[in-house]
């Protein structure tokens, strides 16, 4: 396979896994907030919550688009700020860190799956480098 093609899918499945990981976040976020809890809810508080995994979401976003010039460092900074939130989140309820564990896992899974693809796309851009430099 040429070098070129193979850091180009490379660096677009660490993309994907960044992006992947954000809008799934927020798509359980919106239907645990709307469907199952959304009748007990006053709208300030779905309001606030939704404006909060917006946030997240931009946050995740703004990795995506920085993975196209960074990947690796995008990808470790998507991990990093998965597990922060979280944990952030455990020091306000102590039950949070192991709810939905699973999912978590598979969400780090994911990113780390992310990480590897960036730098074997970095590792590509090296000898790519190298032949052409």
């Amino acid at each position: 396979m040429d070098k070129q093609l193979e850091m180009t899918q490379e660096l677009s499945k660490a993309r994907k896994w960044i992006l992947g990981v954000g809008l799934v976040m927020f798509i359980f976020d919106m239907i645990m907030l709307h469907a199952v809890y959304g009748d007990r809810l006053p709208s300030a508080v779905k309001s606030r919550y939704t404006m909060y995994s917006g946030v997240v979401l931009a946050f995740f976003i703004g990795m995506w688009v920085f993975a196209k010039f960074r990947p690796v460092m995008a990808c470790v900074l998507a991990l990093c700020g998965f597990w922060a939130l979280h944990l952030y989140l455990a020091t306000q309820d102590g039950t949070s860190l192991f709810q939905g564990i699973l999912l978590k896992i598979l969400f780090t899974l994911a990113l780390i799956r992310g990480i590897k693809s960036a730098n074997r796309a970095e590792q590509l851009k090296k000898e790519l480098s190298q032949v052409f430099g």
